[in-house]
């Protein structure tokens, strides 16, 4: 199996948009978050687990070592953020199902063509797709039911997604895709989570974005992580990607924080970990971590416990 990811593959890092919300003992009655909400209190103890949670974007089962000043050789297991796995399943989804068949392009006005089709990921997997598509605006709408569909980039996804979207019927491509989740199973090496939210994929040139509003359930432990309307940028190169995004994060055991972007991630082809980035996470009263990639075996962790833009700890990090 072979197909391009054109929409969007990206990390899940997130940005500084405004205070958290909340007092900290769950969202609210009809979100499937369960965890707090209140802005996350950055310790020295904790700091390596809330930078590597965000960073991770659904490492949900995060028991690190607790940070010690200037530490070293720190071995970390291998995690494939749980989002971005989600976003380049679904990218690739959406590039194999559309353009759709030949006869959905009749020049026949105010015609919707019914699209109804199963497509084989050569693993045993498939993804059943009905879409109702106007062959004249482009507009489409639908359902996927992906059935131990796996995606090139990692990751298992199963369940049924309601889907909107636009099709550019001269371009023969998709310029953009809602997928609307009400309980998929996505499973990705260690990681095993419920999916519950929208995930908004737009296409772009030299690469695209995604807004995330989504909301990831470990099914082992049932603790959750809420992605709140983080949007995701990619820029393609020849054998390089590189990504940055805005947004939130809420962190079941910790509240809420947001980052910035301030170098983005660069990854090279065939390499899952980053070669350079940098982003800052900030939590209650401008606590802040920053991490630097260093290479992609380590990073650097920087540590502002107290708010006052000074680092008080450094630590060097192997990982993933």
């Amino acid at each position: 199996m072979k197909r391009e990811t054109g929409i969007v593959s990206v990390l899940a890092i997130m940005v500084l948009l405004s205070s958290c919300g909340g007092g900290g003992g769950g969202s609210s009655v009809s979100s499937p978050y369960t965890g707090l909400t209140s802005a996350a209190v950055i310790t020295d103890n904790n700091a390596d687990e809330i930078a590597l949670a965000a960073f991770q974007g659904g490492d949900l089962g995060a028991n690190m070592t607790a940070l010690a000043p200037a530490r070293s050789g720190d071995a970390r297991a291998a995690e494939r953020p749980i989002a971005l796995t989600l976003v380049r399943l679904l990218s690739e989804a959406a590039t194999a199902a559309l353009p759709v068949p030949s006869s959905a392009h009749a020049p026949v006005p105010r015609t919707v063509v019914t699209v109804d089709n199963t497509l084989s990921d050569g693993a045993g997997g498939t993804i059943h797709l009905v879409l109702s598509v106007n062959d004249q605006t482009g507009v489409f709408n639908g359902t996927f039911a992906f059935t131990n569909y796996h995606g090139e980039s990692g990751g298992i996804i199963n369940g049924p997604v309601a889907v909107t979207g636009y099709f550019d019927v001269q371009a023969q491509s998709i310029t953009e895709i809602l997928f609307n989740f009400q309980s998929v199973r996505i499973v990705d090496g260690g990681e095993d989570v419920t999916a519950i939210g929208t995930v908004d994929l737009m296409s772009g040139t030299g690469g695209g974005s995604a807004i995330l509003d989504i909301v990831f359930v470990n099914n082992v432990s049932r603790k959750t992580l809420w992605l709140s309307n983080v949007t995701l940028v990619e820029t393609n190169g020849i054998d390089y990607y590189d990504t940055t995004l805005s947004g939130r994060v809420y962190l079941h055991d910790y509240g809420c924080v947001d980052m910035t972007t301030l170098v983005p991630f660069h990854y090279l082809a065939g390499n899952p970990n980053p070669s350079s980035g940098q982003f800052v996470v900030t939590g209650k009263d401008n606590q802040k971590v920053q991490l630097t990639v260093v290479d992609p075996t380590q990073f650097l962790l920087d540590v502002d416990t107290n708010g006052d833009g000074a680092w008080e700890v450094t630590a060097v990090v192997t990982h993933w």
